[in-house]
């Protein structure tokens, strides 16, 4: 993937984050489930403790400390899910981290928490690398800083997308505000989607009807796995997958930003219109008044507008009740 304005269809990527707590072998899990999903991605976290989490919020430091994962399996990480076909994508939450993964990514992400980390999203910026960045904790003004900073440095438009996102875990209805999906297309010059947060899959396809390109949805082998947050909010293997076909079906019923009359549309044309007919029998030489008519399916020759074409002209010949009306026998 060079860029995203080339995208024919949604790009779908299953969030794994944190989601192997820190097993290799969960992770591994994770990614041959997501690819039997159908999705087009896998992400993951990156990250240094200790340039993430401060070290006297203990409880959160040895958390997180424990869902590290080595940078030896990251690069294997990364191999098999290229081997699976799937893009690696993942979020650094520091430097060094990022520095290593802009060697094995295909696409960098930048979090809500860190979008305005500004020195952090340069940084990714500079290995050229496509780019998302989700919104959540910022307002439009705030997105267009962002902007103006990543072309300070000439990063490319078509490599970026930025994902509407409500940082709550999970986003109430009444907050999701999925409308903000088409404010953002309309406000920017550059591919909008969604990091979906709430429960269910409505809301990713919502998203998609209102023109998200991106999707973005946490994932999880079983949404009991453990007292972890993130498995609660994620879809499990059934519902990815369910996810996914939906988004395609409704990515169909989209079609084109346009008004024409489709295909089969075509055949149904001449059963579903109407046509003039005799509403009685006349004979040759009588005039034509409208009680002598009716105007009913299927459609053959004279459509209903054409009605006053007909009216006070005289016929050529005996006609029965139900014969067609043709400019020939007038």
């Amino acid at each position: 993937m060079n860029n995203f304005k080339n995208l024919k269809k949604t790009f779908i990527i299953a969030e794994i984050g944190n989601n192997h707590e820190g097993s290799f072998k969960n992770a591994i899990k994770l990614i041959n489930e997501a690819k039997n999903c159908g999705v087009d991605a896998v992400k993951f976290q990156t990250f240094n403790t200790s340039y993430y989490i401060n070290k006297l919020e203990k409880k959160r430091f040895s958390k997180l400390k424990s869902f590290e994962l080595s940078k030896k399996n990251f690069l294997k990480l990364s191999n098999y899910t290229k081997k699976k076909k799937l893009k690696f994508i993942s979020t650094p939450f520091d430097f060094e981290s990022a520095k290593f993964l802009s060697k094995i990514v295909d696409v960098f992400k930048i979090s809500s928490g860190d979008n305005n980390f500004y020195d952090l999203i340069k940084f990714c910026g500079a290995f050229n690398k496509p780019l998302i960045i989700s919104t959540g904790l910022i307002n439009l003004s705030e997105i267009r800083k962002i902007l103006k900073i990543l072309n300070s440095i000439k990063f490319p438009q078509k490599k970026l997308a930025f994902l509407h996102c409500v940082s709550d875990y999970p986003v109430k209805d009444n907050e999701a505000n999925l409308l903000s999906v088409s404010y953002l297309k309309d406000k920017l010059p550059i591919t909008v989607g969604l990091s979906d947060h709430a429960l269910g899959i409505e809301s990713s396809l919502v998203a998609v009807s209102l023109g998200a390109k991106i999707i973005e949805k946490h994932f999880t082998l079983n949404n009991n796995f453990s007292n972890f947050r993130d498995h609660k909010i994620s879809l499990d293997p059934k519902n990815m997958s369910k996810m996914v076909t939906s988004i395609n079906r409704v990515e169909k019923m989209l079609g084109n930003y346009s008004k024409s009359i489709s295909k089969n549309e075509k055949k149904n044309l001449n059963s579903m219109r109407r046509s003039i007919y005799f509403d009685l029998s006349l004979k040759k030489g009588s005039k034509i008044k409208r009680e002598h008519l009716k105007i009913v399916r299927p459609f053959k020759k004279l459509n209903p507008n054409d009605i006053s074409k007909v009216l006070g002209k005289k016929i050529k010949k005996n006609v029965k009740d139900s014969d067609l009306v043709t400019l020939k026998i007038l």
